[in-house]
């Protein structure tokens, strides 16, 4: 997963447009692969209640929300 780490530090990117270069389509789809990958992961290593809070969102986002709810609390 070490490889995958950068889906939770960059924001979900645009989805390229149909006349796109394939490479960027790949960088895309890979992207989107990953963040998927992550975030089960992600939603695995969670208590339920957090589960059910983050089911409907994607690993960056899931991380921002995380830091909002746990930010301060050490």
């Amino acid at each position: 997963m070490e490889m995958k780490e950068y889906v939770i530090i960059e924001p979900v990117p645009n989805e390229p447009g149909t006349n796109a270069p394939r490479a960027d389509k790949d960088k895309f789809e890979k992207h989107m692969d990953d963040m998927f990958d992550v975030g089960c992961l992600m939603l695995a290593t969670m208590t339920p209640k957090l589960q059910k809070q983050h089911e409907d969102m994607v690993a960056y986002e899931m991380t921002q929300n995380l830091k909002e709810i746990f930010e301060g609390q050490v």
